[in-house]
């Protein structure tokens, strides 16, 4: 081949195939004298031999050989001259051009700016050798000049420079050809293929060639026919454009079909080429392309200059055979390389082979993109791709797919979807690849779908939004990032990633400066094949990551698979969708080299669990959907001596779970949690980190612990600020939580269920074996006890360390039947002075030792009684109060109505027929019992009555008569009770109050002597209701019914011949209630029937002055003082609350009370009369009360 150097291209885009004759043979070196070097040259455009100068660049072989014979020649002209930009038109006449007809030969033109059209619509045109091969151009137009050159080839034209016996052309001998060697402002050439059909055998032998040396445009356009080069030495480019200057080279495939050869070096189908600074591009819209050897391209664009390369199909078809890409832009300059298929169909049969790919070989910041919006890609070879974007400069590399219809399929091994790589290491820009939309299937070993790789400094980005990526072969990513100097960033915003089993995994990420991975609601992640959906690191798929690298990870979409993070601090976060599989912080086994790593589920559902491995990790759990059965694995262990301190919080959740899911945290906050504990033993840290935080298990005040199963154990230390809840649903007493470590509280909350009663008691506990701290409430419920006096207390928190006081103590009262009971520490009898203890006992300190006098025998503490047992006891006192106010005396139920025979002044001058009268009265009483009720009484009643028959004695001067009448009254009492027991202790004297109420229907018969004694018989019917609440807020309603009778007799002496007179009385007043029983909120109380024998003895000075009238009537005015002793004979009745009698005693059963009173008259028939009193007992205050009453009479 003598001087003939090839020039080889592929090695600027050959990722999947071998380095080869990239540009074909068509291009060779030649001679620079400038430089003294061999450089790359076009044979299109230069001259053969060592030795090149302008002169020599601007000769064209054309006619170097004969067409059979060495020394003919093509004939020039041959269609007729034509002038400076003109145009001719070749017809044919249906007979071959070729050797045997010498004076028809092929069509040659050197006239500057012309047309040539070679027409074969009205006869066939056929260009062929018959049996000796030529070196000669089938049609050709070019040469130096400024004009544009057009040649244009319509109909049936047959080109076939194949002779019948097989020799092959000279590879000087092309098929149609239009140059403009013109330096500087050069005109362009172009060529237009209508139907032509194209046939070369010849070594380098090229179908359609356009190519300008100046600036002009070189344009080369197949509409319809066929082209086809197969030489046995390598084919030609099928359809070549080429400029030198800064003019555009393009080719365009319409229509028809381009074949290359299947010898090893053959080349394109289509090629467009910029040597200069203009651009490229190569297009197809229809037909098929199609090259059959390694490294031949169907269509491609290459600029070697400032130009860009633009490559782009939207209809037809482009098919290679061998290791070459389908469509391709390629730059080996400064400009940027650009592939487009919106429509078409791209196949590749070859192992190596591709599909769309632009790659940037240059040295400069141009770009490399790759982006498909429509049409097909199918891809049978082993090590290829479907869409590649490459960059060995300065640049980005884009890879991109947005065609919700279209799809890339892949079948071999290696055969990538769609692949972005930048190859420099000293590239700082992005490498990207992106599937808006479109379906992406790879099945072979090792073919990822989706694949972003930079040798460089710069970021390794894959965005999803939509669409489908189904890699399903073994060890096959769906999605894979790698940067070997930078980081990464995975969006999947939508869509649906499917792995490959084996290694493979649904995302991949390699970058020792980590990355960021972003899954959104939309997203389907699928690792199910392999196991797998996000795998960080672990290059060499061995299980083991060396890489490293701190993987950020959210997911809000459907993932399948575990989500393996590798070494290096890495987070997790989970804020929506479903999340079937594990996750592991570090590798799926532990090492020594784990990083820190952190989750965060805040959303969506996670089946499965977390895995810390080792280091300090932690974790967030605030999602709805955890519920306990998800493993929560801190890593390693519960302690903090191997420096790694883990720390989960659960935070808004409700849960159940124990050690079996909860493991190997040193800390556990729980933050407005409702964590019920069950299963396996729970472990925590215990002690303090090294920075000195605590650790173990933080109850904080918005969460709750509950105990799922009757006894569980807690190992580590417990710091309770919420609520700890021993109890269980059935709400029997029982369960235990131990502490096998130390107890804090911060004013927390443990509620238990204990059968309330005496020593022995069923009670939920708590159980320390450690030491308590802090203060915590302890709110106990009764299940079902009756209340009863303790001796040692009912053991809740049993602490084997030390304790303080207050460590423990009672959130609300504890009360059962008569009782409450109050939180110790230490038991009375048995030694334990650390523990705590429900007591109905006061806790009374013992007594101080005297020395030399013996220690006195214990004696049993008084029991404590609940707030609302001095109501229900003292009730009955209040209420006879009432009761027997009603009942009354003679004087204050109606005033004076004794008529002195010896002042004859207290009687009308008639005798009345009929008397009414009514009353009001009112009473303050303190009254306290001799064991330790009391209370403060306050009532109010009225009465009325009526004489139904007053009868008078018939003798005249005899003032006896007797008065029978009826009554009703109502009255009511607000009493405040106390117990000096309980205010003695600390506990307050005040317990309750009751508000009570009576009404009263009764009969009176009153007999008045003549010397003015008196008989008053009184019986009364009375119903009560008393409301009784205690300081705790309890309340009960008690009702009941009764009756009273009262005897009274009295008898007036006038002291001397005055105004005044005594009257000594004697009452005996019973009155008997029966109550009905009822209950409160924590008991019931029996019925009972109460009883009151009352006596009285005392006595009336009186003053009576006549009133004179108007009318001469004398009326009297009455003053009086009363004194009396009273006594009551019954002492309140026991009452029955739950299972206790509780009984109270008159502190003094007598008592005294003076008073004052008048009468007054109002009219002839009305007086108005009424009195204050004072009463105390004899000794002491434990009665002491103020009375008045205020009454009217009337008669008639």
């Amino acid at each position: 081949m003598g001087c003939r150097k090839w020039f080889r291209l592929t090695a600027s885009l050959g990722l999947f195939w071998s380095e080869g004759h990239y540009m074909n043979r068509s291009f060779r070196s030649i001679w620079n004298e400038a430089l003294g070097a061999w450089v790359a040259a076009s044979e299109v455009c230069t001259a053969r031999g060592k030795k090149s100068s302008s002169a020599t660049l601007g000769a064209v072989v054309l006619a170097t050989a004969a067409f059979g014979g060495a020394s003919s020649a093509w004939a020039a002209d041959e269609c007729g001259a034509v002038a400076v930009g003109g145009t001719v038109i070749c017809n044919g006449d249906g007979t071959p051009v070729g050797d045997a007809n010498p004076n028809t030969t092929g069509v040659a033109y050197g006239t500057d700016g012309i047309t040539v059209i070679v027409d074969g619509t009205a006869a066939p045109f056929t260009i062929e050798p018959v049996t000796t091969a030529t070196t000669a151009n089938a049609i050709y137009s070019g040469g130096n000049g400024t004009g544009n050159r057009l040649i244009e080839v319509n109909g049936p034209v047959t080109i076939n420079l194949t002779t019948p016996a097989g020799n092959p052309v000279s590879g000087a001998a092309w098929g149609v050809l239009a140059n403009s060697l013109t330096t500087g402002a050069g005109g362009d050439a172009s060529i237009v293929i209508n139907g032509a059909k194209i046939t070369s055998n010849g070594e380098n032998a090229m179908g359609v060639a356009t190519s300008v040396v100046g600036n002009g445009n070189a344009t080369s356009i197949l509409n319809s026919g066929s082209i086809s080069t197969t030489g046995t030495q390598g084919s030609g480019v099928g359809l070549l454009a080429e400029t030198h200057g800064t003019g555009k080279a393009t080719v365009v495939v319409n229509g028809g079909s381009i074949s290359t050869g299947t010898a090893a070096g053959g080349s394109h189908a289509a090629y467009a080429l910029a040597w200069g600074n203009g651009d490229a591009v190569a297009s197809m819209t229809g037909g098929d392309a199609t090259t059959q050897a390694a490294n031949n391209t169907a269509l491609v664009s290459q600029t070697l200059g400032s130009g860009n390369a633009y490559a782009t199909i939207s209809g037809g078809t482009a098919t290679t055979n061998a290791a070459s890409a389908s469509i391709v832009a390629v730059v080996t300059g400064t400009g940027n390389a650009i592939a487009s298929q919106t429509g078409g169909t791209l196949i590749g049969n070859g192992a190596g082979g591709g599909g769309l790919a632009a790659s940037n070989s240059g040295t400069g910041p141009g770009s490399a993109s790759a982006s498909m919006t429509g049409g097909s890609i199918v891809m049978h070879g082993a090590d290829g791709y479907g869409i590649l974007a490459r960059n060995r400069g300065t640049g980005a590399a884009t890879a991109s797919m947005d065609a919700a219809a279209s799809t890339i399929t892949t079948l071999q091994t290696g055969t990538y979807g769609i692949y972005s790589a930048i190859t420099n290491a000293a590239n700082t820009a992005a490498a990207t690849t992106a599937l808006l939309n479109g379906n992406v299937s790879t099945a072979g070993a090792g073919a990822h779908g989706l694949y972003s790789q930079t040798d460089g400094t710069g970021l390794a980005q894959v965005a999803m939004a939509a669409g489908t990526v189904a890699a399903t072969g073994l060890n096959a990513d769906g999605l894979r990032a790698t940067s070997a100097g930078g980081t990464y960033q995975v969006e999947v915003t939508g869509g649906s990633l499917t792995s490959g089993s084996g290694a493979g995994a649904a995302i991949h990420t390699l970058a020792a400066a980590g990355g960021t991975v972003n899954i959104g609601a939309a997203a389907t992640v699928n690792g199910a094949a392999s196991g797998i959906a996000i795998r960080d690191g672990d290059a060499a798929s061995t299980g083991t990551d060396t890489l490293g690298g701190n993987a950020v990870v959210a997911t809000a979409g459907t993932v399948t698979g575990d989500a393996i993070l590798g070494l290096g601090n890495d987070s997790l976060a989970l804020t929506g969708g479903t999340f079937t599989g594990n996750i592991y912080g570090d590798d799926r086994v532990a090492s020594a080299a784990d990083g820190n790593d952190t989750v965060t589920w805040t959303g969506g559902t996670l089946a499965g669990g977390f895995y810390g491995q080792n280091g300090s990790d932690t974790a967030l759990v605030a999602a709805p959907a955890y519920n306990g059965s998800q493993v929560l694995d801190g890593g390693d262990d519960v302690s903090a001596a191997d420096g790694w301190v883990d720390k989960l919080t659960l935070q808004g959740v409700t849960a159940t779970a124990g050690g079996d899911t909860l493991r190997n945290w040193e800390t556990i906050t729980l933050d407005n949690t409702r964590l019920t504990l069950a299963g396996a033993p729970l472990a925590v840290g215990t002690g303090t980190d090294a920075s000195g935080a605590p650790m173990g298990l933080f109850i904080q005040p918005t969460s709750s612990v509950f105990m799922g199963q009757p006894a569980f154990t807690l190992t580590g230390d417990l710091h309770n600020a919420g609520l700890l809840d021993l109890r269980n649903a059935a709400g029997t007493p029982g369960n235990a939580l131990t502490v096998n470590g130390n107890y804090a509280g911060a004013n927390g909350l443990v509620r238990i269920n204990t059968a309330l009663g005496s020593d022995a008691s069923a009670t939920d506990k708590l159980v320390v074996n450690g030491n308590t701290s802090g203060t915590t409430r302890v709110l106990v419920a009764n299940t079902g006890g009756a209340g009863a006096a303790t001796i040692n207390g009912i053991q809740v928190v049993q602490v084997s360390g030390t304790s303080s006081e207050g460590n423990f103590t009672l959130a609300a009262p504890v009360q059962a039947g008569a009782y409450e009971y109050g939180l110790h520490r230490g038991g009375r009898t048995d030694g334990d002075a650390n523990s705590f203890y429900l007591s109905s006992v006061y806790n009374t300190p013992p007594a101080v030792p005297v020395p030399g006098v013996p220690n006195p025998a214990p004696v049993p503490a008084p029991e404590v009684l609940r707030p609302a047992v001095p109501g229900y006891v003292m009730g009955q006192v209040a209420t006879q109060e009432l009761g027997l106010g009603l009942l009354g005396t003679l004087h204050q139920r109606v005033g004076e109505q004794q008529t002195l025979k010896w002042d004859h002044c207290g009687c009308d001058d008639k005798a009345p027929a009929d008397q009414a009268w009514m009353r009001l009265h009112a009473q303050r009483l303190d009254v306290d019992g001799k064991r330790q009720f009391g209370f403060e009484q306050e009532m109010q009643y009225f009465q009325l009555g009526k004489d139904l028959a007053v009868r008078y004695s018939g003798d005249a001067g005899d003032k006896s008569r007797s008065h029978t009448g009826v009554s009703a009254g109502y009255g009511r009492t607000s009493t405040n009770f106390n117990d000096r027991r309980r205010g003695e202790a600390g506990m307050g004297y005040d317990t309750g109050k009751m508000k009570g109420q009576m009404l009263t229907l009764g009969a009176y018969h009153t007999r008045y002597a003549d010397n003015g004694s008196y008989l008053d018989l009184v019986g009364q019917l009375h119903a009560v209701q008393n409301k009784y609440t205690d300081k705790y807020g309890g309340e009960g309603t008690q009702k009941g019914t009764g009756g009273g009778l009262s005897v009274e007799v009295g008898r007036p002496w006038q002291i001397g011949d005055s105004q005044w007179l005594i009257e000594p009385q004697a009452q005996l007043s019973y009155q008997l209630t029966r109550y009905r029983g009822f209950a409160d909120n924590i008991s019931t109380v029996d019925g009972f029937t109460s009883h009151s024998l009352r006596g009285r003895l005392g006595a009336r000075l009186a003053w009576n002055d006549k009133a004179e009238r108007g009318e001469k009537l004398t009326r009297t005015n009455t003053f009086y003082v009363t004194a009396n002793v009273l006594h009551e004979f019954k002492d309140p009745k026991g009452v029955t609350i739950g299972n206790t009698t509780v009984n109270e005693q008159w502190a003094k059963q007598t008592w005294a009370e003076l008073g004052v009173g008048a009468q007054l008259p109002l009219s002839k028939a009305a007086y108005l009369y009424g009195g204050v009193q004072y009463q105390r007992s004899l000794s002491g205050t434990s009665r002491e009360g103020v009375s008045g009453q205020l009454g009217v009479r009337v008669a008639w």
